[in-house]
């Protein structure tokens, strides 16, 4: 278990659950390409898009991404799937498997087979967010407190993403209610990007870049 390497009170709660309407899946019509796709794959968990929708993106990217999908068809998740689960069971089970391949995959590393499940096992993964901006902020919160004392330095780019989109989703999330807590969120959201921007990671680098400039939370 992966609180043998992530200290009690410091395990990180990455839910990727949709956009506004809650759930797992992001919001998108169709299939998403370039930049895009790659978000989707990163922040969502979702497998990586076909090589032909980001063949757009620069060379130095492109022999990146070959490399992730290379270890995305190398992947054999580590985290066994409930004996007669029920539905609800086995979403939260791809659940896991989605945030265990995206580290796996990210980081070619040869602790990384071992790490990626252990922390996708003691993520708390929410059920949904029900249109609620207190979901991703909370979100954003534990993944603060393990950045503050974080076991793994080689996550920080990944979870600086993470909790800088999930603060984006949150101020975004308030609308017409935001507040001064809303808007300076908005302005620390921006600052984490930064952080996974520069964090060395390419592909984290891609999607960070594309936050900063749309400054939107899922809309492709």
């Amino acid at each position: 278990m992966v609180r043998t390497t992530f200290p009690s009170g410091k395990i990180v709660a990455i839910a990727a659950a949709a956009l506004l309407a809650g759930g797992w899946r992001s919001a998108r019509a169709g299939e998403l390409a370039g930049a895009a796709a790659i978000a989707d794959a990163v922040l969502w968990g979702k497998e990586m898009s076909a090589s032909a929708l980001t063949a757009d993106l620069p060379k130095k990217v492109q022999s990146q991404l070959t490399e992730y999908r290379e270890r995305e068809r190398a992947f054999r998740s580590a985290i066994t799937p409930p004996p007669g689960a029920t539905e609800e069971e086995r979403e939260t089970y791809d659940r896991r498997v989605g945030i265990e391949r995206v580290v796996f995959c990210l980081f070619p590393r040869g602790d990384s087979a071992k790490v990626a499940p252990q922390y996708a096992l003691d993520a708390d993964i929410e059920p949904d967010w029900l249109g609620m901006a207190e979901m991703p902020r909370r979100e954003a919160r534990f993944i603060d407190r393990l950045l503050a004392d974080l076991p793994k330095p080689w996550l920080a780019p990944y979870l600086n993403l993470v909790a800088g989109h999930r603060k984006l989703c949150a101020s975004e999330m308030d609308g017409a209610l935001a507040d001064d807590r809303s808007r300076a969120l908005s302005d620390d959201a921006r600052r984490q990007l930064a952080r996974a921007r520069d964090g060395g990671n390419g592909l984290i680098r891609i999607v960070a870049e594309r936050l900063l400039v749309t400054g939107r939370c899922g809309a492709p």
